[in-house]
């Protein structure tokens, strides 16, 4: 089924949708310029060993005359649930998104704007690495001191659940849709149709 303009989407989340496609059109470059800089040893030491560490070199994108992505519906919260070659739902392309140390890199590839909607729409994932947090210090987003006390998170909203080395928030949706993306004549991204799922 088909929608031109769904009773279900606010024009809040509609707005969401819209640049949605284009925002992750320009995620998927910005990650192929991440694992570029990774190979060609031009990030700082210890963030390079880190993303080496979990294998975040090159990623080629895929080129395709049309974009579809997941997302999910939870009164007027919307989220990615996943799109080309999956990037917003591989637990690893979305920690790399929440990742504070790679906070520059992002503002200046995506832009500021881009960046911080981004991370609105993209649900947190965490690497969960063997190093120990430093003394007095605490985990990005979560306030625990070792990966063990996740569990104690148990009443976060989203949940959150464990994928092999990943930490993730799993949010619930109510409404489950697929938008999809073309090419206008100047070759910007634009909606096509929001489709619910069969």
């Amino acid at each position: 089924m088909t929608f031109t303009d769904p009773e279900f989407v606010s024009p809040r989340c509609r707005a969401a949708v819209e640049s949605a496609g284009y925002r992750v059109t320009r995620w998927a470059a910005a990650r192929e310029v991440l694992g570029r800089r990774l190979v060609k040893q031009r990030l700082p030491g210890a963030l390079a060993d880190f993303l080496d560490l979990w294998g975040a070199g090159e990623r080629t994108r895929v080129q395709a005359a049309e974009l579809r992505l997941s997302f999910g519906l939870m009164l007027d919260q919307i989220w990615l649930q996943g799109g080309p070659n999956d990037l917003p739902g591989m637990p690893l392309e979305r920690a790399l998104l929440h990742l504070p140390a790679l906070r520059s890199f992002w503002r200046q590839e995506l832009r500021q704007h881009h960046f911080d909607e981004l991370r609105t729409i993209v649900p947190q994932a965490w690497v969960m690495d063997d190093t120990a947090v430093p003394p007095g210090a605490v985990i990005h987003g979560l306030g625990i001191t070792v990966w063990d006390e996740w569990r104690m998170l148990k009443d976060r909203k989203p949940s959150l659940a464990v994928e092999e080395h990943f930490l993730m928030e799993q949010p619930v949706a109510e409404i489950q849709f697929h938008a999809v993306y073309g090419s206008d004549d100047h070759g910007r991204v634009v909606l096509r149709t929001i489709e619910a799922p069969p």
